[in-house]
Order: structure tokens, then sequence, then C-alpha cells
């Protein structure tokens, strides 16, 4: 019941972020309806167990400038991502390295996403890169 009510609460969060800075060329959207707004799911991920205790929601805005790198790191909790600018590149823990652009979103589960003794993201293009992070993080 918890994990769904979690599961909602970072889809509902990340649509409304969405709809505040502007749908992406590649979301395929519902109809409009009468009351004239547009509601997109842009990813849905199973968040999975989470421990006991408080847990508060996170928005954050990365920007990562041209050549900039990420080093490694350890996230505390699950969280959906949206590339609104430039592209990003990550290197994932199982050896994969996927590049995401402006409109795509992607999932970072809680704990090593990345592998140990490397960067974890990059930009690799000429311009700035700005990722909207919307995240579950334990409370202190």
């Amino acid at each position: 019941m918890l994990i769904s009510k979690l599961r909602k609460l970072v889809i509902v969060s990340l649509a409304a972020m969405m709809a505040i800075l502007g749908s992406g060329p590649s979301m395929a959207q519902t109809p409009a309806s009468p009351n004239k707004f547009i509601a997109n799911t842009l990813q849905e991920v199973a968040v999975g167990e989470l421990p006991p205790g408080k847990w508060n929601m996170k928005a954050t805005m990365l920007v990562i400038e041209p050549g900039g790198e990420i080093p490694f790191h350890v996230h505390t909790g699950p969280g959906l991502r949206y590339v609104l600018e430039g592209a990003i590149t990550i290197n994932w823990k199982a050896g994969k390295t996927q590049t995401f652009e402006a409109g795509s979103t992607y999932f970072e589960g809680p704990g090593e996403n990345h592998p140990a003794g490397t960067m974890s993201a990059r930009n690799g293009g000429q311009g700035p890169c700005r990722v909207v992070i919307v995240e579950l993080v334990p409370q202190k």
C-alpha cells in the first residue's frame, strides 16, 4: 500500500513539473479534456520495497556544463529523471552506457547504480545539459 502511494506520488509530481515546464517533442499526448489540460505519463517503473521510515520527495535541477562529469555516488532512494536540454551519458553498474537526450526520461534505483572508481555520468555535448531529478530520500 505504501509502495503504491509512493509510486503514484512520484508519477504525479513529475507530471506536474512537466506541465509547468512544457511538454517535450517525443511525448505521446492524450486528447485534450473539456477542462483544457493534458496529462502525459512519461515513465512508470516499479519502485520495489522501501525500508520503513519517513521519506521526502525531492526535486533537483541538475546542470552539467559541456565536458562536465559526475563522480561515482550512491543513491539513498529511487527516482525518475527528465532531460530538459542537451544530453547526459550514464555509465551503469552492469557495464552498459546509455545517452539520454532532451525529452527523454530514465530511472535510477536506490544504492549503487554506477561502477565504482569511474565517473557516473557526463555531458559530452557542446552546450549545457539540464536534468530534472525527482526522487524519494529518507528523512534525516
